[in-house]
C-alpha cells in the first residue's frame, strides 16, 4: 500500500513538473526591436560613403518544466565599411572598402526559482559559439568565437501571448584567428565599458508566446 501511495504521489509531481497546465505557454520566439529599427534608420541616412551595416537578433526558448527553459538566441551581423581613404600619385582619393560578416550562436540553460515557467524572474548561463569573416584589401581571414556568460532578468507574457523581456549580465569571449591576423583585424573585444576585462550585456527583447 505504501509502495502504491509512493508512485501515485511520484506520477503526480512528474505531470505537474513535465506537463503544463491548461493555457500556460510553451514557446517564446522574440527579437530586438532597437537593432532592427536601427537597420530601418540607417536606410533613410545620408550614405555617401557607400557603407551598409544589417543585424538581427532572434531568440527560442521553450518552457521544459515550471522551473527550467532551454533557450537559443542566434544573431547575424553584416558590414560594409570604409576601411581607407588615400590619395594616389594622380592626386584623386581612393577608397577601399571591407566587408565582415558574422555569426553567433548562444545556447542557454534557464532557471525560474519562482515556478513561473516562461514568464517571471531568470537567471541563465550560456556559452557563445561563433565565428566572423573579414575581407579587407590586406586581411582575408576568418575568425573563430569561444566565450560564456551569466545574464538575470524579467520576462512578462501579456494574455494575447505578447511578450517583453528584460535583462541584463557580463560575459567574456576569445576571438581567435585561422591565420595569425589579430593585430589586423578591428578587434571590437579589445573595447569594454569602464575598461572592464568582460562585457557587459544589456537585453530588451519583444516577442509573442504560445
Amino acid at each position: 500500500m505504501k509502495k502504491k501511495y509512493f508512485f501515485s504521489v511520484l506520477f503526480l509531481y512528474l505531470s505537474l513538473a513535465v506537463f503544463p497546465e491548461e493555457n500556460e505557454k510553451t514557446f517564446s520566439i522574440q527579437g530586438s526591436p532597437l537593432l532592427y529599427a536601427a537597420d530601418i534608420a540607417y536606410l533613410f541616412m545620408d550614405n555617401n560613403s557607400k557603407t551598409f551595416s544589417i543585424a538581427t537578433d532572434v531568440e527560442f526558448q521553450y518552457a521544459i518544466n515550471q522551473y527550467f527553459n532551454i533557450s537559443i538566441v542566434n544573431t547575424l551581423f553584416f558590414e560594409n565599411y570604409l576601411s581607407s581613404y588615400f590619395e594616389d600619385s594622380g592626386g584623386r582619393y581612393n577608397r577601399d572598402y571591407g566587408q565582415q560578416f558574422q555569426f553567433l550562436l548562444m545556447p542557454a540553460f534557464m532557471y525560474r526559482p519562482f515556478r513561473t515557467r516562461l514568464k517571471g524572474m531568470y537567471v541563465s548561463i550560456y556559452p557563445t559559439i561563433g565565428w566572423t569573416y573579414v575581407s579587407t584589401k590586406d586581411l582575408d581571414d576568418t575568425f573563430t568565437h569561444l566565450g560564456f556568460g551569466l545574464l538575470s532578468g524579467y520576462q512578462w507574457i501579456l494574455k494575447n501571448g505578447f511578450t517583453i523581456q528584460l535583462g541584463g549580465g557580463i560575459s567574456k569571449t576569445w576571438i581567435i584567428p585561422f591565420q595569425n591576423n589579430k593585430g589586423k583585424y578591428r578587434v571590437e573585444d579589445e573595447w569594454h565599458f569602464f575598461n572592464l576585462p568582460f562585457d557587459l550585456r544589456l537585453v530588451f527583447r519583444l516577442g509573442y508566446s504560445f
